[in-house]
């Protein structure tokens, strides 16, 4: 696990060397056990390493073929790079460590550009070929490892973060449409485009090529979603416990994010299986009263499986300039402030001295936990087929959300019938209450509403796949990889392995949620090894909540900021963000309280911008 930039320029020799060793100074988080900075013919590379597999410096980076004619950049861990390692040995390979970096310099060397699709991992690889004159770059199957790109004087610049790219260049705009998407929905890092405009994020399972003459991307792998398979629970858990059998594979200890939930508590107790030497569990328990707890389901785990565990206490107000903090190592926006939590969390795992963490992150979105997938079930189970919903999935549906179960059918059956006509997806509209916005009948036409509709094939299917690569899960990874490297410590999310997730994919949708039990795969898989209270709970969430952000931490600075004419957002009147404010805090209203911390968010974003170069 590592962070690297490189400018690459087939037109010119001048790579402005001065001006790249100054991003030195940025970068050691990502990797402060080594740094390397190496001048080419054509291209420039900075790189840093975490050290997790093969500690030793026959390991270090950059590398290269034995000619060097080939250079190599990698960030992430290739999970699978021993059976790889073992396939290239049977044909005579020569190797000089025992990394999984050596394994994909000479699995492309072997196998060329088709190596990729021999990879199970998380990474962002960039390779120079200077045989074909050609960069070549790639990111892994849901985007977990980031990649950052931008064109400069005939060239291109990649880089694992954004910062690196605007301290290169010393110039950034603003991309204003990505500003107004995230203001409207949340939504972030769902496509190519940032928050800054010519800076692009390179989308997950694509392959980029770049050359005097040529740039273009491909996808190199697609998410089959039309199989109808059987559910097998044997298989299924052969599956899963490979998964997590490779997710361990580390010459480094290994801490466990541990929850209530049935994600994390899966993970850690497979993992028990396989005789770790060394681990640690970690929580996160909130001060504030109002926060999700989970306290009583996480220590009633750790008491029956006798494992080594932390819980951490924040409290919010005693971290000044949190939000800060978190928007300098992001380098954009939050969409959720559960993400601060998060972020404080790292910072303790990272104290405690380890290095890797996995975490139970996309079980939500790949196994069907949140409780809006009930509108794609019923719809798809029942009512599209005028079928009676049973007493069993009513009773079921009450138990994990706790609402009436005929007020969420009935908003299913009128998005069934009214989908043409709503200008909008299933979820809440209150944010249009608090925008400017003119022409909300046209909302409809933007690309980052909710692209499935009731009457597709694979509806339910394509509703979780909205979640993965648009909803949720890109702006969890993107937050994730900042937030736990900024710490200096790998994340890891076995959950979206896209084996495990090809094999859930395969399945016939009605396994997903079963008699109106959600995650059933999961849950059936794990019935006997965690106890009912961990399976069958009502879903509460993770700590961390927009009004403890706003109101405890930054109200003054808030009204501050919106009382200052320097920082301008499109669709914010500001004077009437103020009011709203005011009469909020008095009344204790909650109900624009996401879209406030989204605007806060916003202006300390802008403000921070006046550091970046």
């Amino acid at each position: 696990m590592c962070g690297f930039v490189t400018f690459v320029n087939f037109k010119s020799k001048n790579l402005e060397e001065d001006n790249f060793l100054k991003l030195k100074a940025i970068y050691k988080h990502r990797g402060p056990d080594d740094i390397r900075l190496e001048k080419n013919q054509n291209n420039l590379i900075l790189f840093r390493r975490l050290k997790i597999i093969d500690l030793t410096k026959n390991a270090n980076q950059p590398f290269s073929s034995d000619d060097s004619k080939v250079k190599l950049i990698f960030n992430g861990e290739i999970y699978n790079f021993l059976e790889i390692r073992k396939e290239l040995l049977e044909l005579k390979t020569k190797f000089k460590s025992k990394s999984d970096t050596e394994v994909i310099l000479k699995s492309y060397l072997t196998w060329g550009v088709n190596f990729i699709k021999k990879l199970r991992g998380m990474f962002s690889i960039v390779i120079i070929d200077n045989r074909l004159k050609k960069v070549l770059f790639f990111r892994d199957h849901f985007g977990q490892k980031p990649l950052f790109y931008t064109f400069y004087k005939d060239g291109i610049i990649l880089s694992s973060e954004i910062k690196d790219i605007i301290k290169f260049t010393k110039k950034f705009s603003i991309n204003k449409k990505i500003v107004e998407k995230y203001l409207l929905r949340s939504w972030t890092d769902d496509n190519k485009q940032t928050f800054f405009k010519d800076i692009y994020s390179l989308e997950p399972a694509s392959v980029g090529i770049f050359s005097k003459n040529l740039f273009k991307i491909e996808k190199y792998w697609n998410l089959d979603i039309t199989q109808k398979k059987i559910y097998n629970k044997d298989e299924f858990s052969e599956i899963f416990n490979n998964t997590i059998k490779l997710h361990l594979r580390s010459d480094v200890p290994v801490a466990f994010a541990l929850s209530g939930g049935i994600d994390s508590s899966s993970i850690v107790k497979t993992s028990l299986q396989f005789n770790l030497k060394k681990f640690k569990t970690f929580s996160i328990i909130p001060k504030f009263k109002n926060e999700n707890n989970e306290s009583d389901l996480i220590n009633q785990f750790v008491k029956s499986n006798k494992i080594n565990h932390q819980n951490f206490g924040f409290n919010l107000q005693k971290n000044d300039n949190i939000l800060e903090d978190i928007i300098s190592v992001q380098d954009e926006p939050l969409n959720n402030p559960t993400f601060i939590y998060q972020y404080l969390l790292r910072k303790k795992i990272s104290e405690s001295g380890f290095k890797v963490l996995l975490t139970g992150e996309g079980g939500d979105e790949v196994f069907g936990g949140y409780t809006r997938m009930y509108i794609p079930y019923l719809i798809e189970q029942f009512i599209s087929k005028n079928k009676k919903v049973n007493d069993i999935v009513k009773k079921n549906i009450y138990f994990v959300t706790g609402e009436n179960p005929d007020l969420i059918l009935n908003r299913a059956k009128n998005y069934y019938k009214n989908y043409k006509k709503i200008k909008n997806d299933v979820e809440d509209i209150g944010v249009f209450d608090v925008l400017e916005i003119e022409n909300k009948k046209d909302l409809k036409n933007n690309s980052f509403f909710n692209e499935t509709k009731p009457n597709m094939k694979n509806y339910f299917k394509k509703f979780l796949l909205n979640h993965i690569y648009k909803r949720d899960l890109p702006a969890i990874l993107r937050q994730d990889d900042r937030n736990s490297m900024s710490n200096s410590i790998e994340n890891r999310t076995p959950m979206i392995d896209h084996k495990l997730v090809e094999y859930i994919f395969s399945l016939d949708s009605k396994i997903f949620i079963k008699d109106g039990v959600t995650k059933y795969i999961l849950k059936d898989f794990m019935k006997y090894k965690l106890n009912k209270n961990q399976l069958f709970s009502k879903k509460i969430g993770r700590p961390g909540i927009s009004e403890n952000i706003i109101f405890s931490n930054y109200y003054d600075k808030f009204m501050d900021l919106l009382s200052t004419n320097k920082y301008q957002i499109n669709l914010v009147d500001k004077n009437k963000i103020k009011n709203l404010l005011k009469k909020s805090k008095k009344n204790h209203n909650l109900k624009f309280n996401n879209t406030f911390f989204r605007i806060l968010n916003v202006l300390i974003w802008k403000e921070s911008l006046t550091t970046k170069i």
